[in-house]
């Protein structure tokens, strides 16, 4: 009686209650996707700053800059990635194969980091190679992710 009095169906207010529903399981959803988006973003920032220190032309002190942005933006891309894997874990039930992703991109940046000191802090140029194709290799895995997150807000 009283939903009829405010206008309202039973019908209406059992799909405003589905509605309600669906958007509180979205709410990690979207959280996810959006750490997955960051982590993207500063994946991309940092082949960025690689190109500029890589390139021949600039003078030690320029390269030494580029070099130091390029370590600062991997802080963001661990701690995101690392914050995408805990809400994967923590909130995603249904999809745990996109956390199990989301810890493996944050394993891989950590080793990333890790080749990148052994390059500018024991100055181990040897592996400058591995540095580079484990880069695409996290990229790749962050597109992904990326792309999977997004399917995953829309069903």
């Amino acid at each position: 009686m009283l939903v009829s009095l405010l206008g309202m169906s039973a019908s209406s207010t059992r799909s405003d209650l589905r509605r309600t529903a669906t958007t509180e399981q979205s709410g990690p959803r979207r959280l996810f996707a959006a750490l997955v988006g960051l982590t993207v973003l500063f994946v991309f920032l940092q082949s960025l700053t690689a190109g500029e220190f890589i390139s021949d032309g600039l003078s030690g002190a320029a390269k030494h800059t580029w070099t130091d942005v390029h370590g600062f933006v991997a802080y963001p891309i661990m701690v995101c990635a690392l914050a995408a894997s805990v809400v994967g874990f923590a909130r995603l039930r249904a999809s745990r194969e996109a956390a199990a992703w989301a810890g493996a991109l944050f394993a891989l940046s950590v080793l990333q980091w890790l080749l990148g000191h052994c390059i500018t802090t024991l100055g181990w140029d040897w592996v400058t190679p591995w540095h580079v194709v484990l880069a695409f290799v996290v990229y790749g895995v962050a597109v992904w992710l990326l792309v999977r997150a997004v399917a995953m807000l829309r069903g």
